[in-house]
């Protein structure tokens, strides 16, 4: 592993493929496929992943969604492994923590550094309910 962290994740999300990540003063490692980076609101920059492999300091069995801290990882490296945007799992481009401070989100297409294209109702409140329909 090596290489400038927030680069190799950028480039991760890019191009939609796994990394394996060393986190902390953790010795295992963790194969995570990074959808998002963001600053969060204290100016931290964070990693919305979804971990598929590797170790949990509590204990969980992976996969399962988690955020890291871009400071805390020690080590970065890409891998060929590619991923799909898990939308089943529960990722989604238009939640609020990446309305202000994105960085990089994953995208359908293979354009880079796409970002979400918000919807004016839905950033007044929630969608209208659908049209009954008509037989």
């Amino acid at each position: 592993m090596g290489g400038d962290v927030l680069s190799v994740l950028t480039a991760a999300v890019r191009t939609r493929r796994c990394c394996a990540i060393r986190y902390r003063d953790q010795t295992q490692a963790r194969v995570i496929e990074p959808h998002a980076i963001y600053e969060d609101a204290i100016g931290e920059i964070i990693a919305d992943c979804y971990q598929t492999a590797g170790y949990s300091s509590a204990s969980r069995e992976p996969p399962f969604w988690r955020p890291f801290r871009i400071r805390k990882i020690n080590a970065a490296a890409l891998l060929r492994k590619t991923f799909v945007p898990r939308h089943q799992e529960g990722f989604s481009p238009l939640r609020v923590r990446y309305r202000h401070g994105l960085l990089c989100i994953v995208s359908e297409t293979s354009a880079p550094f796409a970002r979400p294209v918000i919807p004016k109702a839905e950033l007044v409140g929630p969608s209208l309910p659908p049209k009954p329909v008509r037989r």
